[in-house]
């Protein structure tokens, strides 16, 4: 299992997941995302609007699951921790 203390390790794809306890068919469910990122990029979308696309489904879904103050609280957190990080900037900042 990678370590996770590490603000930058937090965004990297979980692949041993052996340690974690999960939802049920976890493992299952993250690969067919992959897989359909994998379609994407194979149909030509832009990763831009594949992320877009993502986001979009993936927001009402968070909220509904742990309400908008969960949600805000949630996302609030990451940003702290990748502003933490210090990484570089990217294009779409």
């Amino acid at each position: 299992m990678p370590d996770r203390t590490e603000p930058l390790t937090l965004l990297e794809p979980v692949d041993d997941i052996s340690d974690v306890q999960l939802p049920p068919r976890f493992a299952d469910a993250v690969a067919e995302v992959r897989s359909a990122i994998a379609r994407c990029d194979d149909a030509g979308i832009p990763r831009d609007t594949v992320l877009a696309a993502l986001m979009t489904e993936l927001m009402p879904r968070l909220v509904e699951a742990y309400g908008s103050n969960g949600v805000a609280s949630a996302l609030s957190e990451l940003a702290r921790e990748i502003l933490a990080s210090g990484s570089p900037p990217s294009a779409n900042q």
